[in-house]
């Protein structure tokens, strides 16, 4: 009776230990083959994702060598490729880095080609290094880096490399791309100073043809100014004339009234002259004989306007009347 506890313990390891030989576990985050003396089953074991039991996942086997379980991990994995110089269709270096989203969307065919996960990725990226090299090959420089952007074609580069990447990947490795991007362009030393220069120099081109469009433009705009000008001063000076004209005339009008009164006309123009001389505070001294203070002389204003008695002897007797 005493080895009976022995027993128990005995018979409870060998439970667990055929337990573990007969059974496996499979999680919701993996996806696992059973192969049968080494031969894979074409239908791959997951986890129903609502199943919340604890019994979830677990499945009986036969103990190895009979059956064995291969698991993979289903979750979506990223890969980037390493950083190496690819030539384009122009003959210059660019670096080009790109990043691949996958998951293994055939478990049995991923099986039957890679033995682990870490095989499968790197046969991914060669494919992917190979691809990227032979797309950026048939694409020139400029529609890589350039300041100009309906010559850069980067979305179109990027659609053409993961076309060819999914199906192959499908087809070939059981692969899954969910997604495929650029993720950095660089380039080397020796590219980054002659691109640096061909875009200063096409820069300056573009300048100076800025400017030389600009100088014609303006030369062009001055010639219309002139031309307008010109016309505006043509209106102005036939319109000048004939203002002269007009004023010619109205002078001419007013000079043959004036010559009927040549007195008259002698004393508005002293008047006008003493207007302008006492128009500011101003002392003067002058002789009243002189013109054109002698009109503040009564018996000058008297003569200066007595009619001219040879043209008009009637009038005489009027003119020696006044005071």
């Amino acid at each position: 009776m005493k080895s009976l506890p022995t027993i128990i313990a005995a018979i409870i390891l060998a439970a667990a230990l055929l337990g573990w030989m007969c059974t496996f576990q499979v999680r919701s985050t993996e996806v696992a083959i059973l192969k049968t003396f080494g031969r894979a089953a074409e239908e791959p074991i997951t986890v129903d994702e609502s199943d919340l039991s604890f019994f979830a996942g677990l499945h009986f086997k036969w103990p190895a060598p009979i059956q064995t379980v291969a698991k993979y991990d289903r979750r979506l994995r990223l890969l980037e490729d390493r950083i190496e110089e690819t030539p384009t269709n122009d003959d210059r270096q660019i670096i080009v880095t790109t990043f691949t989203a996958w998951t293994i969307s055939d478990p049995y065919k991923f099986h039957t080609k890679y033995r682990t996960i870490e095989d499968g990725e790197t046969a991914l990226r060669n494919r992917v290094r190979s691809y990227k090299k032979a797309v950026i090959g048939t694409h020139g420089f400029s529609e890589f880096v350039s300041d100009n952007p309906e010559e850069r074609n980067l979305p179109g580069i990027e659609k053409e490399i993961r076309d060819q990447i999914a199906l192959d990947a499908a087809r070939d490795f059981g692969i899954e791309v969910r997604m495929f991007g650029i993720k950095q362009i660089g380039l080397p030393a020796s590219v980054s100073q002659e691109v640096f220069n061909a875009m200063k120099a096409d820069k300056e081109t573009r300048a100076t043809n800025f400017k030389s469009q600009g100088n014609a433009e303006g030369e062009r705009i001055v010639a219309e100014a002139n031309e307008v000008a010109a016309r505006i001063r043509s209106v102005v000076s036939g319109r000048v004339s004939e203002i002269e004209a007009e004023g010619l005339q109205e002078v001419g009008k007013i000079y043959s009234a004036f010559a009927e009164h040549q007195e008259l006309r002698i004393f508005l123009d002293k008047l006008r002259a003493l207007e302008k001389i006492l128009m500011f505070r101003t002392e003067i001294f002058m002789d009243t004989e002189d013109a054109p203070v002698d009109v503040m002389v009564p018996h000058k204003r008297t003569t200066m306007n007595a009619p001219d008695l040879d043209r008009d002897p009637g009038a005489a007797k009027t003119a020696t009347s006044q005071p």
